[in-house]
C-alpha cells in the first residue's frame, strides 16, 4: 500500500471513530509501528489529525475534548449514582477477580461493596484508598497520574493490565453512542479502558443517563453491558445491554 493511501485510510477511520491507537493502526494496516508514528508525525504537521501518546486523534474532533474535573463531577447526578452503584455492587460475585475504573459514578460502587473474598484492582487513588480503609484486598496500578480526572495512566499502566484476566470490570465512561460505542475525552484514557474491557470476562459500563452521546471511543457498543439511571429513549429501553437501575424498569 502506497503511503498516500494509508494516509487516507488513517483519515477514514479517524472521521468515523475519532481516535485510534498505534497498535489499531499496525493491525489494520499491515504496516510496523515506525512506519505508522512516521505517517501520524507528517499528518499532525500537516494539521490532518492530531498525534497523541499513543495514537491520534482526529482534528476536527479537538473542539469536543472537554471534561470536568472530579470535584465538579462528584456534585451532580448524587442520587443517580448512588443508585447504579448498589446495584453494580450487587453483581460482585465471591473470589471475583474485579477492575473499578476512575471516575466519580464507578466510585459511587465502592460504599456498597460487601464481597470480602474479591481482588479489586482499580487505576484511580482515590478508589485504592477507600478500598482498602474498608478492609478490602486492592492493588492500584502503577503509571502516571492525570490530574483532572486522578486516573493513571500510561504505557507502564497498560503493560500491567495485559497481565491480568477479570472476571468483571465496572468501567465510566464520557459518552455513550450505539454507532460510536464508549467514549471519553482523553486518549491516554481510552487507552487504559481499552485494555482493562479486552482483559475482561464481564463487562459493565456505569453511566448516568445524560451521557448518551459521542466523544473518542475506547470500547465498542456490543462490548459492556450498560448500567443506567434510565432510558434516555424506548429506543434503548429494546437494546439488551442497556439496564436501567431507575423506577419503572
Amino acid at each position: 500500500m502506497l503511503a498516500e493511501q494509508r494516509k487516507q485510510q488513517i483519515l477514514q477511520i479517524l472521521d468515523t471513530r475519532g481516535s485510534i491507537t498505534l497498535p489499531e493502526l499496525t493491525s489494520l494496516l499491515h504496516v510496523s509501528e515506525s512506519t505508522i508514528r512516521r505517517d501520524l508525525q507528517e499528518m499532525d504537521s500537516k494539521g490532518l489529525l492530531v498525534r497523541v501518546f499513543g495514537g491520534a486523534v482526529s482534528a476536527n474532533s479537538m473542539t469536543d475534548l472537554r471534561e470536568e474535573g472530579v470535584l465538579e463531577k462528584q456534585t451532580v447526578n448524587i442520587r443517580e449514582k448512588q443508585m447504579i452503584g448498589r446495584y453494580a455492587a450487587s453483581l460482585i460475585q465471591p473470589n471475583d477477580f474485579v477492575f473499578i475504573d476512575a471516575g466519580t459514578t464507578t466510585g459511587a460502587v465502592i460504599p456498597f461493596i460487601t464481597e470480602h473474598s474479591a481482588v479489586y484492582i482499580t487505576n484511580a487513588v482515590a478508589h485504592g484508598l477507600e478500598l482498602a480503609r474498608r478492609g478490602f484486598r486492592v492493588s492500584l496500578v502503577g503509571g502516571e497520574i492525570r490530574g483532572l480526572t486522578e486516573a493513571i495512566v500510561g504505557s507502564a499502566a497498560c503493560e500491567e493490565l495485559r497481565s491480568y484476566n477479570f472476571t468483571k470490570c465496572f468501567m465510566g465512561t464520557n459518552g455513550v453512542n450505539a454507532d460510536n460505542g464508549f467514549t471519553t475525552p482523553d486518549i491516554n484514557e481510552a487507552i487504559i479502558k481499552g485494555r482493562a474491557v479486552a482483559q475482561s470476562k464481564e463487562r459493565y459500563v456505569v453511566c448516568t443517563s445524560e451521557k448518551f452521546h459521542v466523544i473518542v471511543r475506547f470500547a465498542a457498543w456490543g462490548d459492556a453491558t450498560i448500567l443506567t439511571d434510565r432510558y434516555p429513549n424506548s429506543w434503548y429501553a429494546e437494546q439488551e445491554n442497556v439496564i436501567s437501575i431507575g423506577d419503572g424498569t
